[in-house]
């Protein structure tokens, strides 16, 4: 009995006891700080499109997304834990890019049956907008519909969607430019009739540029549609990403993020 009690003290042993549990110790730390499959934390950062000009709900300023779009995207994914890249790009090759999967999504998106097949959705959209039929400030103050489109030349940007009526009539005489503001320029320099653009885009480019001022009236609303952020076909994990966007967009409404968002840019 005494022997052992002396080899348990003897240091050799000591010292080859205590680098054993160090090791066991450190391995155990180790374990704990792997990633867990499936916590969003663990997640790599993701690229997603911003739209570049499509102010005030999202623009690009000093090279960076700016807007009420980007910042509902960013809060919604950080609400569950996970890092967004935004990139800002031109809606069309946005869409393009996303539909070849080398970004998880693009936004702004107006879903309709040319898109529904080709990207994937999420449950909550990222807002409602809506899209009026504009004309010059001297044309007849009476309402115009989508059938008085008929034979008019349109302006309208590369890319956007206007709703099924709209898109899916080949007949209509389709003006297409880079954006809202350059449709509105045409619109008050009489290259074409009527220009289709959003209600707070125009709002906005009116107060930014002097030469619409007074130049443009709204005669008639198109559509007021849902505006989704659209997912990529085939992205990896494509699937979970949604389900956590959706999760954090409902977390964002419900504490009160969203509205707050949302007064920051009115």
């Amino acid at each position: 009995m005494t022997a052992k009690l002396i080899a348990i003290f003897d240091p050799p042993f000591l010292i080859g006891f205590a680098r054993r549990v160090g090791f066991f110790v450190a391995a155990g730390f180790l374990f704990l700080a792997l990633p867990v499959p499936g916590r969003a934390d663990t997640l790599p950062a993701l690229k997603i499109g911003a739209e570049d000009d499509w102010y005030p709900f999202s623009g690009q300023r000093g090279g960076h997304p700016v807007g009420m779009v980007p910042e509902l995207v960013l809060a919604a994914f950080a609400a569950e834990g996970v890092q967004v890249e935004l990139v800002s790009l031109p809606y069309s090759r946005c869409m393009k890019m996303t539909e070849s999967n080398l970004l998880l999504g693009c936004f702004d998106t107006l879903r309709n049956p040319l898109l529904e097949k080709k990207f994937r959705w999420a449950a909550h959209p990222l807002l409602r907008a809506r899209i009026d039929i504009y004309a010059r400030s001297d044309a007849p103050d009476r309402p115009v519909h989508i059938s008085d489109l008929h034979g008019k030349k349109i302006g309208v940007t590369n890319g956007y969607e206007y709703g099924a009526p709209f898109d899916g009539d080949s007949t209509m005489q389709r003006d297409i430019g880079d954006s809202d503001l350059f449709a509105m320029r045409k619109l008050v320099a009489g290259r074409v009739d009527y220009a289709l653009v959003y209600t707070r885009i125009a709002s906005a480019a009116m107060r930014d540029h002097a030469e619409l001022r007074g130049k443009i009236k709204s005669v008639g609303t198109l559509i007021e549609p849902e505006i989704f952020l659209s997912f990529a076909p085939n992205y990896p994990m494509a699937e979970k990403y949604i389900a956590l966007f959706d999760a954090g967009m409902a977390q964002i409404v419900k504490n009160g993020m969203y509205a707050r968002i949302e007064a920051r840019w009115r």
